[in-house]
């Protein structure tokens, strides 16, 4: 299991890495930085895993104690903020949106041919992909410690509840404009802006988003049982 999820990580790291070069290829190419923040979002998505290494490192080799205890917390509370820019990198489809892949003349589709237009679509998508997939896997790890210490159903409680927290998160981030680092440089404005979007669209939108996550992360989650049953 080790192996094959530290050759996972290899594959991401190279996903990532492909998709800075086609990043460095469009601005080259079109002299534009337009999808240059994709690499940004994408680094925020790394993040969540490395500390959910560390948590995992911590609580495998630590002796049980109050320092084990805290160090997790600590770990745990820094990985739950920055955990919510993994799914968040899905909402960067939007950008795709100026584009028209086709017309509708006389009942007949019309695919425009454009290469650019295709381009940022693989673009997108493999970024998009590659965020996702960090977060299952960091969200993966930070699961497996909540059941390890606790009971399993407590374990898919947690799952659910990061699940919602991170789709009001994701609200907050792509019509609030606030992120993760607000929590250090500015957390009185971050909480203020909090409570005051409380409201029936933010919670529409929290659960809508916090169920897409849950879903998603079951079917993943399955799919990687499904492999070690096919490997038996």
């Amino acid at each position: 299991m080790k192996l094959r999820l530290n050759s996972m990580i290899k594959t991401l790291l190279i996903l990532s890495i492909i998709g800075f070069v086609m990043i460095a290829f469009r601005i080259i190419n079109q002299r534009s930085i337009r999808f240059a923040f994709l690499i940004w979002n994408l680094f925020l998505a790394w993040i969540p895993l490395f500390l959910s290494s560390a948590m995992k490192y911590i609580n495998k080799n630590k002796r049980q104690g109050i320092k084990k205890t805290i160090y997790l917390l600590a770990l745990g509370f820094c990985w739950l903020i920055f955990y919510p820019n993994a799914p968040y990198i899905v909402t960067d489809v939007i950008h795709l949106s100026v584009y028209n892949y086709y017309t509708i003349s006389n009942s007949s589709y019309n695919f425009d041919f454009n290469f650019i237009m295709w381009y940022d679509l693989v673009l997108v998508m493999l970024f998009i992909f590659t965020g996702y997939i960090i977060g299952h896997i960091s969200l993966y790890r930070v699961h497996k410690i909540v059941e390890d210490k606790y009971k399993k159903s407590l374990g898919w409680i947690f799952i659910f509840i990061v699940s919602n927290l991170s789709g009001f998160a994701i609200f907050l981030g792509r019509f609030l404009r606030l992120n993760s680092w607000e929590f250090v440089t500015n957390p009185k404005n971050l909480f203020r802006m909090i409570f005051e979007s409380i409201n029936s669209g933010s919670l529409k939108f929290t659960f809508m988003f916090g169920l897409f996550i849950f879903l998603i992360y079951i079917v993943m989650y399955n799919l990687s049982s499904l492999k070690k049953s096919e490997d038996c």
